[in-house]
């Protein structure tokens, strides 16, 4: 009796534990997705506090974040908790000009406590190299306490060695194919994806490639479920939704799902969807997405069943704003990085990072039907050019121009504006500007080009800005020769037709990234129509570097001019009308004037003005149609009359 007493007791125990194992149990998953580096929040960063609540209107804040994540984990308690990232974490303020030397972003992540986060198509604006940077910086400052990079389609080019910097940091573990995590006796796979769409726009990720995400998936799930036995299986996704018409959401993260059995969680970004509710797949798989730039902080409840299914318990969008304090620890050290970006960046340029440079009377927008700001953008290319003309395209104006409460605008929120790239020459932050010369034919063949592209992505980011002209288009002609009309000149010194017949050439400015398509016009248009950039003299410019304008021409070398420095020095250059000490921005008159205008007219003269041999062929074609078709007619009448 007394040895059955222990293995008695024995027994009842393990009956226990496994009864405790079977039972339903419950986790937390906190969420933000593409940081690009916007950790002083929305709003003049001269007027953000995060030291305070309830005394500014600016929104999110890396301090704010850090702060709200600590609550949610006391409100957790003992329940498993992990806190993730989609992607994008650099990219669009003027703190990532150092995340290579800082690893910025990682290392907040990293003081933060984020369990994992996956590569977006920004962390590589500067090269595989410049990644490999960011992660060596980090490294450095966190050791071991660094936020786990996963990467699940990465491949990289045994070949080439630009990419073994990078290549090096995932044969060190800190950019791995997946992770296991066990929290509270609960096995959690995770691995990250880059998509499709992300993958396409992404031209700086070279000589690294993506394999196919959705056959990765099926490899990774397999792999997490049979070999490493995981009780939880979550997707960081770097990939997108977005709604359609009827309501209901589509887009790689919902059809990665449908296509790939066995992922209970996705953690999504790349499409800045804040969404409110998760997206239920398949009736339980949720597709959660906490908007962009540290905005909101997302928090998924999951029950995990007796039968290892999940179960969405509930859900909450967290808001960042000025009724949550920010991390002490926090604050300072971005208040260390921005005194590294004064010093490193901006100084040698004549500038600081909080220095009053303008104001604005109102909030300016890059809604396609709000052209003040573009046209703000578009004059800078013009002047810092100093071209005929200049081209952008509304997606590469990343940011408003925020009022805020008194509307002035520091050098950091004006950067916001023009802030990607990097250098062709220099490998600097920044696009630099380019400066290519045409004719009036191949300057009417770029709107064209320009317009169409706008027309069949459907999308605002590529409806076309400009300077020193206005034109506009009919919808009525045939695609690639719409334009109808096309008047150089600006609203100060007035416009005048472009002649088609002038054999002058006009120079275009533009950043290296937009003047970089006039030597695509020939692809884009399928042969339709050629485009040579030239130089001054009208000799053909053989590649984009030729092109590049040297703002320094007695320093040896080419010292590349920034889009952020021009539009930087142009609106320090305009004029200050109160006295104050700051340029002020006009937002009304000229400065508003619709520059491209969508002009439907069947009148002959508005059919044919500027028409070239598409617009020529097909009316003669329509005509001839007409004719015949009258013809037949007349034929069948008179059949019929005999």
């Amino acid at each position: 009796m007394p040895l059955l007493r222990p293995l008695f007791l024995g027994l009842l125990l393990a009956t226990s534990l496994a009864s405790a194992a079977a039972a339903p149990r419950e986790f937390t998953v906190l969420h933000t997705n593409d940081w690009q580096s916007r950790l002083l929040g929305f709003g003049p960063n001269n007027e953000y506090t995060p030291a305070t609540t309830n005394d500014d209107g600016t929104v999110g804040g890396v301090a704010r974040l850090a702060t709200l994540v600590k609550e949610r984990r006391a409100a957790a308690g003992e329940q498993p908790l992990l806190l993730l990232d989609a992607g994008d974490f650099t990219m669009g303020t003027l703190f990532h000009t150092i995340s290579r030397e800082a690893g910025s972003e990682l290392r907040l992540m990293s003081e933060i406590g984020y369990d994992a986060t996956t590569l977006g198509n920004h962390e590589f604006d500067f090269r595989p190299m410049g990644l490999a940077a960011m992660l060596s910086a980090a490294s450095k400052a966190e050791g071991a306490k660094l936020v786990p990079v996963i990467a699940s389609n990465i491949q990289f080019d045994p070949n080439n060695p630009a990419d073994d910097s990078l290549k090096a940091h995932q044969d060190a573990g800190r950019i791995v194919p997946y992770k296991v995590l066990e929290k509270g006796g609960i096995r959690f796979g995770l691995f990250g994806l880059l998509g499709y769409n992300a993958i396409a726009v992404s031209p700086m990720t070279k000589p690294v490639t993506f394999a196919d995400p959705i056959e990765t998936a099926k490899t990774m799930v397999k792999k997490l479920r049979e070999e490493d036995k995981v009780d939880v299986v979550i997707l960081l996704s770097h990939m997108g939704v977005a709604q359609q018409n009827d309501g209901s959401w589509r887009g790689e993260e919902v059809e990665m799902v449908e296509q790939v059995p066995g992922i209970d969680i996705v953690v999504g970004g790349h499409s800045h969807t804040a969404l409110p509710q998760p997206v239920l797949v398949n009736g339980h798989t949720p597709v959660v997405q906490a908007g962009s730039e540290i905005q909101y902080l997302g928090e998924l409840h999951m029950t995990l069943g007796e039968d290892g299914k999940t179960q969405v318990r509930d859900y909450s969008l967290h808001p960042i704003n000025d009724q949550t304090a920010g991390d002490g620890v926090i604050t300072t050290q971005v208040d260390d990085f921005k005194q590294m970006v004064s010093q490193q960046m901006l100084a040698p340029k004549g500038y600081r990072f909080d220095q009053p440079l303008a104001k604005v009377d109102k909030t300016l927008t890059r809604e396609h039907d709000d052209p003040i700001l573009a046209n703000l953008v578009t004059d800078a290319l013009r002047d810092a050019t100093g071209s005929d003309i200049a081209f952008t395209g509304n997606g590469t104006i990343r940011d408003d121009m925020i009022q805020g409460r008194t509307g002035i605008q520091a050098v950091s929120d004006l950067f916001r504006i023009a802030p990607l790239g990097i250098g062709q020459l220099d490998n600097a932050p920044g696009y630099p500007l380019v400066k290519v010369y045409v004719s009036g034919q191949e300057l009417k063949s770029i709107l064209e080009v320009l317009l169409l592209a706008y027309q069949m992505r459907d999308s605002d980011s590529y409806f076309p800005r400009v300077a020193g002209l206005r034109f506009s288009y009919n919808p009525y002609r045939v695609p690639f020769d719409r334009v109808s009309r096309i008047e150089l000149g600006d609203p100060v010194h007035g416009y005048h037709d472009l002649d088609l017949s002038d054999p002058r050439l006009y120079s275009i400015g533009a950043s290296s990234y937009v003047g970089s398509f006039t030597w695509l016009i020939s692809d884009l248009s399928k042969g339709l129509m050629t485009v040579v950039p030239k130089d001054a003299n009208g000799k053909p410019l053989a590649e984009l570097n030729d092109a590049i304008i040297d703002a320094d021409p007695n320093t040896p070398g080419v010292q590349e001019y920034k889009e952020w420095q021009g539009l930087l020095d142009h609106i320090k250059r305009m004029p200050d009308v109160d006295g104050d000490g700051l340029a002020d921005i006009p937002t009304t008159g000229a400065a508003a004037e619709q520059r491209m205008v969508r002009a439907p007219s069947f009148a002959p003269v508005d059919l044919f003005r500027y028409a070239g041999t598409l617009q020529w062929g097909v009316s003669v074609v329509l005509v001839l149609g007409v004719l015949l078709i009258g013809w037949l007619l007349r034929q069948a009448f008179r059949r019929r009359t005999r």
